[in-house]
C-alpha cells in the first residue's frame, strides 16, 4: 500500500507501509514511473542472519508536519533503524539519511543492502546498468532517462556491489555480492554499505536516487553527493518546509491541524512544476486495469486549486490556472483529462451516441475551472495576473458552457462519476456557480455585456432546473438519455446548495439532504449512491470521503457544526496513521478498496475545515 508520498515538481516519490519506495516519477509528476510499481528492497546484515524489510517493525510518518518521511524499523530486540526521506528544493533527487542504532553490548559488523529493480519508462524492454567508477555510483539508463544511485557512509564509499538480471535476487541472499558491473535488457542491481556498530553505539549511511535526461547532466548531480550536502540539504528542507506550512491557516484543534497540513503536502506533491495536478500517484491500478488514476482530471484539480486558494496558496493555484489555459480546446472546453505533459489522456467517453455525434465531455469539468478561477479572483483581487489565463481560457469556456445549452439547461454530457450521459444536477450546479462567480471578473476586466448575459443565462437555469429537476420536494440526479427522471439518490445532489443555486434553507436542499442521509449512509460515511458497484466489496455500496465531507459542508453552512463535525470526525478516522486518505473504504472494516492517497479527498478535506473555523 502507498503510505506516504513526498517530491519537489520535478519527480514525486510514493514509500510504502515497510519504508520502501515504490513508485519513482520522473520526469513529471504522475508520468513515466521508473520503477514500475516495484518496491526497492533491503536487507540488513549481522554477520549471523539476514533479516529483509517485510519482517521489520515498520512506521511511516511525515515528521513534524513537514515534508520529510520518518520511517522507524526495529529489526531485532538489538538493532534499530531511522530513515529521513526527502527531496531537494530544486533538483531531481531523492535523499534518505539512514541512522542505525545498536542497542546490545556486543559490536556488531553489520551490513545494509539495497535491491533495485527499475524499468524505465515502465517497461523493462532495453534497459543498461553499469558501476560508474567516476561518480562510484550505479547507473541506469535507456535512451533519455538517466537514474543515478549512490550509497555510502560517513568516510566510507560504496561497500559492494553487482548487476544483473533475476540472479540478482539470490546473488544478495548471503550478504556478498559478486561485483559484476554490468548488464542489460531487464536488469537489477544491488549495492551494499559496511556498517561498524559499537556497543549502545550508532552509524550513518547514505543512499541518493539522481534522476536527468543525459549522462552528462546526471554525473553533475551525483558528483555534488557527499554526507555534508545531504545533511545540509536536509536542514535547508526541513526550514523551507516548516516556513511553508505556516502560511496555512492555524486551526485549534491539533488532531484536525495534523490532517490539514498533510492535505496541503499532498497536493503540493501531487501537483508537476508546469501545473498539472494528478489525482492519485497510487501506481496499482496498473496490474489490474492497464491504467492508472496518474492523470489531471480537470474536476479533481479545480477542487484542489481552490483548496489551495482558500489556505491561502494563490500563488501555486495559478501555476495550475496556467495548465489548464494551455489544453483548452479551441471551442473552449476541457476534455475528460491530461496527461502532465499536457497531452491527451486516455478516456472511455464515445465521440458518438446513439449514432450521433458528441463532445466526449463532463462538462462539469470546463465550468469547475471556471469556478475555482472566479473564486480565486474573489480572494486575491490579482486581476493583472490573471488577464492572460482569461484571453486563454475563461472568456472561450465561458462563452461555451452559454452556447452548450437546451431549452435552458446544459446539453447532454457524461456525469461526474464518468459513468452516465444525460443533464446532471452537479452538472448544472457547476455551471450555474461558475457564470455567476466569474461574471465579477468578467465585469472589472471591462466587459460588461457579457458579465450581465451570464447571470442573464444563470438565471434561466436555475429557474428551469427547478422546474424540470425536482420531484416530491428534492432535486433529482439527472435527467436521462431519453428526457425521463433519473430519480436514484446520489450524493452529488449536495451541489445545488455548494455552488450558490439555492439557498442552504432551501426546503428543496433540506429535503435532498435527508434523502442522501436514509438512502446512502453506509456506516457512518455517505456513498455514492444507492446500489454503486465500484469497488464494491461487501453487500453495501463503499462509502467515500469526498462525499460523506460534502455533507460535513452542508451542515457546517447549516450552522449545526455538530453534525458536521460526527462526518469529519468519520473521515478522520479512515485515514491512514501516516495521514493519506482514501478514495473510498469497505464498509465492515473501512481498510481502503481503491487508490491512496486520493489527492480529492484531501482537497475536500481542506474544504470542509475551511468552513469549520471561518463558522
Amino acid at each position: 500500500m502507498r503510505y506516504l508520498n513526498i517530491g519537489n515538481g520535478r519527480i514525486l516519490v510514493n514509500i510504502d507501509e515497510f519504508g520502501r519506495l515504490t513508485d519513482l516519477y520522473f520526469p513529471y509528476v504522475g508520468m513515466e514511473n521508473q520503477s514500475a510499481g516495484k518496491p526497492i528492497r533491503y536487507y540488513f546484515f549481522d554477520g549471523k542472519n539476514r533479516y529483509e524489510d517485510t519482517k521489520w517493525k515498520v512506521t511511516v510518518n511525515y515528521m513534524q508536519d513537514v515534508n520529510i518521511a520518518e520511517i522507524r524499523a526495529d529489526i531485532n530486540e538489538t538493532i534499530s533503524l531511522v530513515f529521513y526521506d526527502f527531496t531537494d528544493l530544486h533538483d531531481p533527487l531523492y535523499y534518505r539519511i539512514i541512522k542505525i542504532l545498536n542497542k546490545g553490548n556486543e559490536e556488531i559488523k553489520g551490513k545494509l543492502i539495497f535491491l533495485i529493480d527499475l524499468d524505465l519508462y515502465s517497461s523493462s524492454f532495453g534497459d543498461t546498468a553499469f558501476f560508474d567508477p567516476q561518480t562510484s555510483s550505479i547507473i541506469h539508463y535507456k535512451s533519455k532517462r538517466y537514474v543515478g544511485a549512490k550509497l555510502f557512509g560517513i568516510m566510507k564509499e560504496l561497500s559492494e556491489y553487482t548487476i544483473g538480471k533475476d540472479e540478482v535476487y539470490y546473488d544478495v541472499q548471503d550478504g556478498r555480492l559478486s561485483m559484476k558491473p554490468i548488464d542489460n535488457g531487464n536488469v537489477q542491481f544491488a549495492m551494499a554499505v559496511d556498517l561498524d556498530l559499537l556497543p549502545k553505539g550508532t552509524d550513518k549511511a547514505y543512499f541518493v536516487l539522481a534522476f536527468e535526461r543525459k549522462l552528462s547532466d546526471l554525473r553533475k548531480l551525483l558528483s555534488r553527493i557527499s554526507p555534508t550536502s545531504v545533511e545540509t540539504t536536509f536542514t535547508s528542507n526541513y526550514m523551507f518546509w516548516q516556513n511553508w506550512i505556516r502560511r496555512a491557516k492555524k486551526i485549534d484543534d491539533k488532531k484536525v491541524e495534523k490532517l490539514y497540513k498533510i492535505s496541503l503536502l499532498v497536493i503540493k506533491n501531487h501537483m508537476d512544476v508546469n501545473g498539472s495536478i494528478i489525482a492519485s500517484s497510487d501506481y496499482s491500478f496498473v496490474g489490474l486495469y492497464g491504467d492508472s488514476y496518474n492523470y489531471c482530471w480537470p474536476r479533481d484539480s479545480a477542487i484542489s486549486a481552490h483548496a489551495l486558494d482558500i489556505s491561502g496558496y494563490g500563488d501555486i493555484a495559478m501555476k495550475h490556472y496556467q495548465f489548464i489555459s494551455e489544453v483548452v480546446t479551441e471551442e473552449g472546453f476541457l476534455y475528460h483529462k491530461y496527461n502532465p505533459d499536457k497531452t491527451l489522456a486516455s478516456s472511455w467517453h464515445p465521440w458518438i451516441f446513439r449514432g450521433k455525434q458528441i463532445y466526449p465531455i463532463q462538462e462539469d469539468e470546463t465550468a469547475l475551472q471556471v469556478w475555482a478561477i472566479a473564486n480565486h479572483y474573489q480572494i486575491y483581487k490579482d486581476i493583472d495576473e490573471l488577464i492572460d489565463i482569461f484571453r486563454n481560457f475563461l472568456r472561450p469556456a465561458i462563452r461555451f458552457l452559454m452556447r452548450y445549452v437546451e431549452d435552458g439547461l446544459p446539453k447532454p454530457s457524461f456525469d461526474l462519476w464518468e459513468e452516465r450521459y444525460g443533464i446532471h444536477i452537479y452538472t448544472v450546479s457547476t455551471v450555474y456557480g461558475a457564470l455567476v462567480s466569474a461574471s465579477e471578473l468578467v465585469r472589472d476586466i471591462g466587459d460588461e455585456v457579457l458579465a450581465s448575459d451570464m447571470l442573464d443565462v444563470a438565471e434561466y437555469m436555475k429557474e428551469e432546473a427547478l422546474r424540470r429537476m425536482v420531484h416530491n420536494g428534492r432535486f433529482i440526479r439527472r435527467i436521462d438519455e431519453n428526457g425521463n427522471k433519473d430519480l436514484v439518490i446520489d450524493a452529488s445532489m449536495y451541489s445545488p446548495y455548494f455552488f450558490g443555486m439555492v439557498d442552504v434553507r432551501d426546503p428543496i436542499m433540506i429535503n435532498t439532504i435527508r434523502a442522501i442521509e436514509n438512502s446512502i449512509k453506509v456506516s457512518g460515511g455517505i456513498a455514492r449512491y444507492e446500489n454503486d458497484m465500484y469497488k464494491r466489496v461487501k453487500s453495501q455500496p463503499n462509502p467515500w470521503i469526498i462525499t460523506t465531507l460534502w455533507l460535513a459542508e452542508y451542515y457546517l453552512d447549516l450552522g449545526q457544526r455538530e453534525k458536521a463535525l460526527e462526518y469529519i470526525n468519520w473521515v478522520m478516522s479512515r485515514a491512514l496513521p501516516s495521514g493519506l486518505l482514501p478514495e473510498q473504504v469497505d464498509p465492515e472494516n473501512f481498510t481502503s478498496t481503491s487508490v491512496v492517497p486520493l489527492v480529492w479527498s484531501h482537497a475536500e478535506f481542506i474544504i470542509a475545515v475551511d468552513k469549520l473555523i471561518s463558522r
